[in-house]
Order: C-alpha cells, then structure tokens, then sequence
C-alpha cells in the first residue's frame, strides 16, 4: 500500500552562487538585497503530486521564563517578520502526475531592507530558511528539504574602517581623583576587525596610584516579548558577557603619569552584530575597569577624637582628685601615655592602603564585511594576542593572529600583561 520506491525521488534547494546576503547600510536607508536560486526535483519514475510549494521565511524565536521554565508558552513569542511563497506545481490545474526526470524549478525574491541581521543566542533566535515541500496523496510520504539563509548587515566599508577621523574620543573623571581621556573606534568588523585605543590616565590626587587595567568587549542581548497574544506576558531578559573573555595590564609605578596607553585587538566571528528588531536587541561597549590604589590619612579624626578623649579624662580627675600633688602627677602621666598612643596610631594609620576598582564603558558598533576578508599586511600593524576563552569546549577558539615582535603598548617599557579569566555577568 505505501510507496516503496520513495528513495527513487529526491528534492533539493540550490542559492545563486554570488548570493551574500548582505544588506547595506541602516535599516531606514537599505535597498535590501536578492535572494534567488532553484529547486530540483529528482525522480526516476512518474510520481503523484498534490504541489510543489516554496516558501522563504524569517522568524523571531524568544523565550524569556524564570529558570528552569523558559519552555512555559506564557514567557516565548514567536514573530514571523518576512514571508514569500511560490508554488511551482498544483494539481489541480495542471497534471497530478510530474514525468519522469530531473526538474528545475527558478524563485527570485527581493528582500526588504529593514530585516535584521541572523542571530542565535541562548534564549532566542533570528533565523532566516527556504523550504521546498512536494505534497504527495495519501499513503505516500511527502518530501520536505529547509536550508538556513543567513541575513548579515554592513554599515561600512574596509575603505573607511581605515579612516582616522573614524574615530571618537571621550573624556570624563573617576571617583574625582582620575582623569582619563580615550580615543576609540566608532565601529569594527566581526571579521577579524582591529579595535585599536589610544588611553591617557592621569591622577590628580598624590596619594592615588593606578595598579592595573582591564578591558574586555561587552556584549548585551535584551529578549523581550511584546505580550500581544492572548496568552502571553510582557517579560524582559537582560544577558552580558565578554566573548572575547577580559584581559588585564599591570602598570609600573615608575612611569610617567599622562602618557598615552596603546591598547589594540582583533575581533572574531564569536562576536555578534549589532542587531536591533522586535523581540532581540544587541549592543557592545567598549568596558574599561581602572585598579587604584589609594592611601588612606585617618590621622586628623583620630587626633581629635583621643583629644577629647584627654580632655575628659583631664577633667575628671581634675574634679575627683583631692591632693594636688597626686592629680598633677595622675594627668601627667595620663597625657604622656595618650600622646604615645597617637603617635604610634598615627604611625598605623597612615600606612593603610585602599584599593578600588573605577569603571567606564565607550559604546562601539559591530558590524560585517560585505565580502570575503582579504589578508591584511600585518608589518604596519601593532597585533594583541587573542584573548582566552572560558568554555573552550563549546566553541572554536579564534583564529591566532600573527606576532610580528612588535611592542604591544608604545609607551610603558616595562607593563606586565595577563588574561583574567571570563566570566559571565
């Protein structure tokens, strides 16, 4: 009764080899791109069909539930925000049987340029797919083939990536004691794009010492629902973390208070695009965490309070006392012993340190290529050792970068530079 010859017919999906999927420039302004390819279909006999039918969708996948429970159908959304059909074949207007052969049937779509970028994170997903479904009659299996599309976003050329006024610079004051000014890139590619930072820090208390600096690119996805359908909630859910892991440079006492820092390195794929759409946001900043040291004087507080200390014990015996002689000699040695103990406090005192941890993020955009990325000359490059990785297991490391042998930071001859490890927020 079933077919036994199902494997005799095969259906695939073939893109447009020059197909990138790119759109260029911000959603408002893109003139979208064009998708197009075939479908072949492969059978070695005439077989039965109700329609053959293609369809290009995208759809925003969420699921914003407690722990535990992010399957619950109250906290997931699913928004279908692009959909195209073609049917290439349909029964009931054409012959039920389709001959014996290889067929090629053609789609072309143009895609509007406001889809957001593909993305798939730990609670939600962007996905873009064609699906060819060759509808058969009863008791005969139907054929079904889905190939993912990925949908990227350029926002800039290499050209202009290498411009210097592409830069922007920001200035502003830590826990009023540390004046820092920053020149940072505006945007980057994922593709290997180089971030290069040029920092200036400056204490402007003499007791303040910068120790060390850590820096990492942060990246927040927000999944949200919209709450629309009837069973739905509106719920929000907030992830950061540092996929480039973060990295720590010890500064020597010894240098130059003010000099420009040189702070340079290379993203990879593992970073994801900037993404703005109805249910995923993702956004990077440029985080910068300033270790400090700072020595703590307590001498004046403590002095006034062994003062009044003095002063009370003075007049208490002062009062209470009925030989002269003795009251004299009781408050001389009460004040003696008092003032080797605010000397000795003193002492203590002064030599206590506090450490504190000053943060300031730059916002930076990340972007793709529109193609392939070509080979940069690295000898006119200062090249940063990849960052480490905290789940080495989970995802390929990235790619390792050339050392030319080259100074990493221009100016401190003798910074000490380490990796921390990564972890999420």
């Amino acid at each position: 009764m079933f077919d036994k010859n199902e494997k005799s017919s095969s259906l695939e999906i073939f893109l447009d080899e020059d197909f990138e999927g790119t759109m260029y420039g911000l959603p408002e302004e893109s003139l979208g791109c064009k998708v197009g390819g075939k479908v072949v279909l492969n059978n070695t006999k005439a077989i039965q069909a109700k329609y053959l039918l293609f369809v290009f969708a995208g759809k925003i996948v969420v699921a914003c539930g407690p722990p535990m429970s992010s399957s619950r159908p109250e906290y997931s959304e699913i928004k279908t925000i692009f959909r195209k059909e073609r049917l290439f074949h349909d029964s009931a207007t054409s012959n039920k049987k389709i001959p014996a052969g290889t067929h090629e049937y053609y789609f072309e779509f143009e895609l509007p340029g406001y889809l957001p970028s593909s993305f798939k994170g730990s609670r939600g997903k962007i996905e873009y797919y064609c699906t060819a479904v060759l509808s058969r009659p009863i008791f005969r299996n139907d054929l079904i083939v889905k190939k993912i599309v990925n949908i990227k976003r350029c926002l800039m050329d290499e050209t202009r990536a290498a411009q210097t006024h592409h830069t922007t610079f920001t200035e502003g004051i830590l826990d009023e004691k540390i004046h820092y000014q920053i020149s940072t890139p505006i945007m980057t590619f994922r593709e290997g794009g180089l971030v290069q930072n040029e920092l200036i820090l400056k204490s402007d208390n003499i007791g303040t010492a910068i120790e060390a600096i850590e820096y990492g690119l942060k990246e927040h996805v927000h999944y949200h629902t919209t709450g629309e359908e009837a069973t739905a909630v509106i719920a929000n859910v907030n992830e950061e973390r540092y996929p480039l892991g973060k990295r720590r440079i010890k500064i020597d006492p010894d240098s130059n208070d003010g000099d420009p820092i040189m702070i340079n390195f290379r993203l990879c794929p593992w970073v994801n695009c900037d993404v703005n759409s109805e249910l995923i946001d993702v956004i990077h900043k440029l985080s910068f965490t300033i270790c400090v040291t700072e020595a703590v004087n307590l001498c004046s507080d403590n002095e006034s309070v062994l003062s009044d200390a003095t002063n009370r014990r003075s007049s208490r015996r002062i009062s209470f006392g009925r030989n002269p002689n003795r009251r004299h000699s009781s408050r001389t040695m009460s004040l003696s012993n008092l003032s080797n103990i605010i000397n000795s406090q003193r002492n203590t005192l002064v030599s206590k340190v506090e450490r504190k941890r000053l943060h300031f993020e730059i916002p930076i955009i990340v972007t793709t290529k529109s193609i392939k990325p070509s080979q940069e000359s690295l000898s006119d490059t200062l090249i940063d050792r990849p960052p480490s990785y905290a789940i080495a297991s989970m995802v390929s490391p990235p790619p390792e970068y050339v050392d030319i042998g080259m100074p990493e930071f221009s100016t401190h001859e003798n910074l000490e530079t380490d990796y921390v490890v990564y972890d999420l927020l």
